[in-house]
């Protein structure tokens, strides 16, 4: 292990480095031990990524100015990145454990899918960020916390962690989290203090509680220490002037079929009325029956009675009946184990395609 920092310069006399040259001369050099990397970007892609943390115990440390788009993704734990002035778009996207300092503004989708680790702007985030963001229980919640405000459709489809949205030196918008903003949230939490407006009608806007009012006490500091704003703490800790969003559990009480969607609300006689009649028939996935995309077959003639293909079927859908075998269709799914495991190549994969159109 070499603690000494490494420093890149992408950009000699007007010789730019590609990405792929710089990513591939990072590897090399953690190949030979170093852990420490400052970096004079020159709008390369994807410094910060996911294989530098892999398989490590120490930790890596990155120092960029002048990142192009991804910086940080898909980056793992065991990771910390700190970026001089802005990035551009998709900063710690699918983040999946690192800690991500940017000291500016970042563009759209900032944190986009982001799964794990700490994101931490002490600027602006634009366009759809926080969007998809997600959580798996069996690691940290990811969080991204924002000094100032973000674009519009921010966290759509967020599905877990935590975002904070402070709204520090916002007082002239309409709305700190811009319009449209959580469209089709089914989890997490955002915490926020400013106006906002356009909020789509599936979240539910909240006041905090005890435990919402420790969480942000604590991970306040560890934020404005990180971007080097710890004068603010008192402006932000006023917890009386913030609330949090939440998704509206099972907010739709009356629940349609996919058939009746199809019959009723969606284009008459179907997508493909035109050419085919539609019977409405929605088929499980994957189906069994005439909704399999493919038949096993047996044929007799190489068959040594192995009962390999028998005790390998994960739906138990072969029969054997006197040394003759053959598939049960409302239990076959078409999975084509059968033909893989039989040495002898007894069963083969016809088409269905006929009986499912």
């Amino acid at each position: 292990m070499n603690k000494e920092i490494y420093k890149i310069k992408t950009l000699n006399e007007n010789n730019r480095m590609s990405t792929q040259e710089l990513l591939q001369l990072i590897n090399k050099k953690l190949e030979e031990g170093y852990i420490n990397f400052d970096i004079e970007a020159c709008g390369q892609h994807n410094i910060g990524g996911s294989s530098w943390a892999r398989n490590r115990e120490e930790e890596l440390t990155f120092r960029i100015k002048n990142p192009g788009q991804r910086a940080g993704a898909m980056a793992l734990s065991g990771t910390s990145i700190y970026i001089e002035g802005s990035a551009p778009a998709d900063v710690g996207w699918l983040n999946s454990g690192a800690k991500i300092v940017v000291d500016g503004d970042c563009g759209d989708t900032a944190a986009h899918c982001a799964a794990g680790g700490k994101i931490y702007v002490s600027g602006r985030v634009g366009t759809r960020s926080g969007a998809l963001m997600k959580h798996d229980p069996k690691f940290e919640l990811p969080e991204l916390w924002v000094l100032k405000n973000t674009g519009s459709f921010s966290f759509e489809f967020m599905g877990g962690g935590i975002a904070v949205i402070c709204g520090y030196d916002c007082d002239g918008l309409n709305s700190i989290l811009g319009n449209r903003s959580c469209v089709g949230m089914v989890g997490g939490v955002i915490y926020f203090r400013g106006k906002i407006q356009g909020v789509a009608d599936c979240v539910d806007i909240q006041n905090l509680n005890d435990e919402d009012i420790a969480f942000l006490s604590s991970g306040m500091s560890d934020f404005l220490r990180e971007i080097k704003k710890d004068a603010l703490y008192n402006e932000l800790s006023v917890w009386e002037e913030w609330k949090k969003i939440v998704p509206i559990k099972n907010k739709a009480s009356n629940k349609m079929t996919v058939a009746e969607f199809r019959k009723n609300h969606w284009i008459e006689n179907g997508i493909f009325g035109d050419f085919i009649k539609d019977d409405m028939v929605v088929y499980n996935l994957p189906s069994t029956g005439n909704g399999r995309v493919r038949i096993p077959v047996w044929n007799s003639e190489n068959c040594v009675n192995c009962k390999i293909c028998l005790n390998n079927c994960p739906n138990n859908a072969i029969s054997e009946n006197d040394k003759i075998y053959s598939c049960i269709d409302d239990k076959c799914i078409g999975c084509g184990i059968c033909t893989a495991v039989c040495p002898n190549s007894c069963w083969n994969l016809i088409s269905n395609r006929k009986e499912i159109s």
